[in-house]
């Protein structure tokens, strides 16, 4: 369904980049458009004064580095094909300079040596007076340590810090400035698939994944020790477990209260079993909100206070993920898990959406869409908004069929949520109190 139209609303949407950028704002396109013209003027120039000489591109990869400085989505999407690196390059070290949030993925990746963080990057959030300086500051310290320096973002800090870093080799994109500063370019193509897109870039070291292969493969394993914390955890809920991750990335991508409770209530009516409310230590208000800070039966409030490990080994156990597009989606889709993902209209679905076989996408079609903005500026939020608890239960009876069917079981009828039953009176009587 489409809202809002005719009311102007679309001046908020956001076309495709055109051209060689991947900034869909005019500004960041000029300036790189400048700034890359110097530097390549000035690599050319310098290939002339050194013709004949030896480029020294070439030789053994006995270690690489990749620079991933963003979102745990993103880092979970290159983990995906860290498995293939590892056989391209048997014998070399793998690090990462990675970030406080994304660590725990590479740490539990068997193919990676040692992980670098950085604290203080663009990503971090609030404001953070230099960290250009201190994201380059990372060049100099591991300068001359890789043969290999891979920028998986592709912006302009990024590229000058595998610069600084001296590697024989540095592998990125040429759509967010700093190009000329690489010696390897993948392709920019816009509105592609961010899979496709780490499966381009690392086809220039030769590395060459099917799609297919990674469809059916489970990139991300929590082990032992948290799946023995988190069984611990579950011997208190049901055998049959729904994870509702309530949080988000941005307020942008975050459903309303109202939604969560009232969708908490018609799958405790409906479904029975245990249900587990995550997300950050931030968003422990917003589940006392969810929960009217009461103790429902069969629900347990575990935000804030789960590992990234034991987020995923949770995953592992349940039967479905319910939860809007962020790191969580992407871990249960990395472990298997099935998952039902909320898109705003901040982004656009093809690109960015958690890649796994088991993944159902909702979301309500706005003219204002995709936006890339991190906070809504209408009034009610109408992509969140519009999205509706009835429509998201659907989604869900339709999940538990079809894995019925896979499972070679009959199909089982659940309660007709749109049959005109008044839910609030479900509830109140799960909670044990009257109903106004």
């Amino acid at each position: 369904m489409r809202l809002w139209r005719g009311r102007g609303l679309s001046v908020l949407r956001q076309p495709l980049p055109r051209g060689r950028y991947r900034y869909v704002r005019r500004r960041w396109r000029a300036l790189f458009t400048v700034v890359d013209a110097v530097g390549e003027s000035l690599v050319a120039w310098k290939a002339t004064v050194a013709r004949g000489r030896h480029s020294g591109s070439a030789g053994v990869v006995r270690s690489i580095l990749l620079v991933q400085l963003d979102h745990l989505g993103d880092a979970l999407l290159t983990a995906a094909v860290l498995p293939d690196l590892r056989r391209r390059f048997p014998e070399a070290r793998i690090d990462v300079l990675g970030t406080p949030w994304n660590r725990e993925v590479f740490e539990a990746a068997p193919e990676i040596d040692r992980v670098h963080l950085s604290h203080w990057n663009r990503f971090a959030g609030g404001w953070r007076p230099g960290w250009l300086l201190a994201t380059l500051a990372w060049g100099w310290r591991l300068r001359q340590r890789y043969d290999v320096a891979i920028d998986v973002r592709g912006e302009f800090p990024q590229a000058a810090l595998v610069w600084l870093s001296g590697a024989r080799r540095r592998v990125g994109w040429d759509c967010g400035g700093g190009g000329f500063l690489l010696t390897d370019r993948a392709a920019f193509v816009p509105g592609r698939a961010e899979i496709e897109s780490r499966l381009a870039l690392f086809a220039l070291l030769g590395v060459q994944p099917s799609q297919r292969l990674l469809q059916k493969r489970r990139w991300f394993d929590p082990g032992s020790d948290a799946r023995a914390r988190m069984s611990l955890r579950l011997q208190a809920l049901d055998a049959s477990v729904i994870v509702l991750h309530i949080g988000g990335g941005s307020p942008a991508k975050r459903w309303p209260a109202a939604h969560w409770q009232e969708l908490l209530g018609r799958i405790r009516v409906e479904c029975g079993g245990s249900i587990v409310l995550i997300g950050s230590a931030s968003e422990q208000p917003l589940a006392g909100a969810i929960t009217g800070d009461r103790a429902w039966p069969g629900v347990a409030n575990w935000t804030g206070l789960l590992s990234l490990r034991e987020t995923a080994a949770l995953l592992e156990h349940a039967q479905l993920l319910i939860g809007p597009d962020s790191g969580p989606a992407h871990l249960a889709a990395a472990v298997g898990t099935p998952a039902i993902v909320f898109f705003s209209g901040t982004n656009r679905v093809p690109q960015w959406r958690p890649w796994g076989r088991r993944v159902w996408v909702m979301r309500d079609e706005v003219d204002c869409s995709p936006c890339h903005r991190r906070k809504c500026p209408l009034a009610g939020h109408p992509c969140m908004t519009g999205l509706t608890p009835e429509r998201v239960m659907r989604q869900v009876r339709r999940v538990f069929a079809v894995a019925a069917l896979s499972k070679g079981k009959p199909k089982q009828a659940l309660p007709d949520v749109d049959a005109p039953i008044r839910h609030r009176h479900a509830v109140a009587e799960l909670l044990g109190v009257s109903d106004p």
